[in-house]
């Protein structure tokens, strides 16, 4: 398994300045991420023409993007053109992802319903928008990887297995975050190897309970485990190290090379 950046590390800069960041730790793959309008802006899938494509692929600098991660708006909003905006952005993401060569995007999964009974009708909302950004993806040949995030409407393994059901595409299936599945108190390895290959992509990040988003080595996920159990269910592609703050510190460039050392050693010791 390799290890990648996300330029979600950065999202406080441009991609150009994310990108010298990255490479200046020596990476050489990264998950190109757009939280759109103002969160991680640092693509466009809207204009993804090929012209401001090769503009992303001049600013990248050789380095290889193996995933995208996007979105704009909650798939469950109760405006329908909300919903259609999200779709097109996602449509414009699977574009570039297509011609930039990365494999999977991902995308979030919704809002999480203020009442518990209410899940299963936003999960049927949702499903149906996927269904159709899934029948996109299939004639890109690209994947679609829904994230299993703390505090959004796929948080648990369990959640994630009825709305893979719901969507019922083979073109669909999970990216896993192992600092929000920390972070509700489960064995992370445990629900890797349950999810097994409907696992489309992994964001590395540490987690413990109440806490999703922790640099690796200061929460609970224990990484050489992860590690065999990525092993275990065959997952041979690239994990991102994909940090993220609730208050971003003075420096991500050093808690990213901290990550990865962490990371890097962890998965040595699990070879």
């Amino acid at each position: 398994m390799k290890l990648g950046a996300s330029t979600l590390t950065f999202r406080r800069l441009p991609l150009a300045a994310a990108v010298a960041r990255i490479r200046q730790l020596g990476f050489d793959t990264v998950d190109l991420c757009c939280l759109f309008p103002s969160y991680c802006p640092h693509y466009d899938p809207t204009a993804s023409t090929n012209i401001n494509v090769t503009i992303i692929e001049d600013t990248l600098a050789g380095l290889r993007v193996a995933t995208l991660n996007a979105a704009m708006a909650p798939w469950n909003s109760t405006d329908r053109i909300v919903r259609s905006a999200q779709l097109e952005f996602v449509a414009g993401s699977l574009r570039a992802a297509k011609t930039l060569g990365a494999q999977v995007v991902t995308v979030q999964s919704g809002n999480k319903p203020r009442i518990e009974s209410d899940w299963l009708g936003s999960a049927q909302i949702v499903s149906e928008a996927i269904r159709l950004a899934a029948h996109q993806a299939g004639s890109f040949g690209v994947k679609l990887g829904i994230e299993i995030r703390a505090g959004m409407l796929v948080e648990t393994v369990e959640q994630a297995a009825k709305l893979l059901e719901l969507v019922a595409s083979p073109a669909v299936g999970v990216t896993v975050d192992t600092g929000s599945l920390a972070a509700t108190g489960v064995d992370v390895a445990a629900a890797i190897e349950q999810l097994g290959a409907r696992i489309q992509h992994v964001h590395l990040r540490d987690g413990k309970p109440g806490s999703p988003m922790l640099t690796p080595g200061d929460g609970a996920v224990d990484f050489a485990a992860v590690a065999r159990a990525l092993r275990k269910i065959g997952y041979d592609r690239v994990c991102s190290l994909a940090l993220d703050w609730p208050k971003p510190p003075n420096d991500p460039t050093e808690e990213l090379r901290r990550a990865r050392v962490h990371v890097a050693d962890a998965f040595e010791a699990a070879a």
